[in-house]
C-alpha cells in the first residue's frame, strides 16, 4: 500500500486499486499533490483488512486486477459505500467494457492512456457530483476520543488524560489512530504494517515492535502518562485505556 502525505485535513480520501505499481504510485503522488488523501492498493484483497478503518469518498479502480476484478471490485464497494464515487481507470478501450462498467456502477471511464490532469479533473468533476470539492475550505475532522486520549489529526498530536500533549509522525499518528478506532478490539500487526506502507514479513513484523515501543517512550516522556497501547502477541495491538498503570509514576 502507498499512501501520499495528506496536504488538506478535511479534503476527499480517494483510494487507487490498480496492480501496476508504477502507474498506482504515479497516481498516488499526483492526487496527494493536488490536495486529495490517496491511499494505493495494488488488488482488492489488499485492501480488505483496512476496509474497517479507512473510509474512502471516491475509488479509482482498474478493471484488469488480480484476484477480484475490477467490475465484480465495483459491485462490493457499491454495497459496502454506497455514497462513494467511482472512476474507472483500464487499458480496455472497448465500448462494451465501458458499458460494463457503467452498469456495474462506476461514475466515469478513463482509459489509462489519459494524462494526470484529465484524471484530476474527472475526479473533481465527480466529486463536485457528491457535493465534496477539494478546493473548498473544509472544518477539521473531529478528533478521535478514547477514554481521556484524544487524536487531533490536524496537528498529529495526542492528548493525554489531563491535557499534556505528544506531537507524533504521520506514520506514528496512523498507528495509533488505528487502535483507537478499533474501539478496543486487537489490530492485527499486518493491519497496521499495511496502514504505514510495509509488506507482512518477519523483519517488520519486529520492526513494527520496535515502533511502538518508542511511540511508548516518546509519549510517556513528553505526556508523563503510560500510553495504554497493549500487545496481543497472537493478535497485534490493542487501546485499552482506564488502568491505574495509565499514569506514569
Amino acid at each position: 500500500m502507498h499512501t501520499s502525505v495528506p496536504t488538506t485535513i478535511g479534503s476527499p480520501i480517494l483510494f487507487v486499486i490498480d496492480d501496476d505499481a508504477s502507474l498506482r504510485d504515479d497516481l498516488v503522488d499526483f492526487l496527494g499533490a493536488e490536495g486529495y488523501r490517496a491511499v494505493g492498493f495494488a488488488s482488492y484483497e489488499q485492501l480488505a483488512p483496512v476496509s474497517d478503518l479507512l473510509h474512502p469518498h471516491l475509488v479509482l479502480l482498474d478493471l484488469g486486477l488480480p484476484g477480484l476484478d475490477g467490475l465484480d471490485v465495483c459491485r462490493v464497494l457499491r454495497t459496502r459505500w454506497p455514497g462513494i464515487g467511482v472512476v474507472m481507470l483500464t487499458s480496455r478501450s472497448g465500448v462494451e467494457h465501458q458499458q460494463a462498467g457503467l452498469q456495474v456502477g462506476a461514475d466515469a471511464y478513463l482509459l489509462k492512456t489519459a494524462t494526470l490532469p484529465l484524471v484530476e479533473a474527472t475526479v473533481a468533476s465527480v466529486l463536485r457530483r457528491l457535493r465534496w470539492n477539494v478546493r473548498d475550505v473544509s472544518p477539521p475532522e473531529p478528533p478521535a476520543v478514547a477514554t481521556g486520549w484524544v487524536l487531533r489529526e490536524n496537528d498529529q498530536c495526542l492528548q493525554a488524560p489531563q491535557g499534556q500533549e505528544a506531537l507524533l509522525s504521520v506514520n506514528e499518528f496512523r498507528l495509533v489512530q488505528a487502535t483507537v478506532l478499533a474501539k478496543g478490539d486487537p489490530v492485527p500487526r499486518p493491519v497496521l504494517l499495511q496502514l504505514v506502507g510495509k509488506e507482512d514479513t518477519e523483519i517488520n513484523r519486529r520492526n513494527l515492535d520496535a515502533v511502538i515501543s518508542r511511540i511508548r517512550a516518546k509519549v510517556r516522556r513528553q505526556t508523563g502518562f503510560d500510553l495504554p497501547l497493549r500487545a496481543s502477541y497472537a493478535n497485534g495491538y490493542a487501546f485499552v485505556p482506564g488502568r491505574e498503570s495509565d499514569a506514569a509514576t
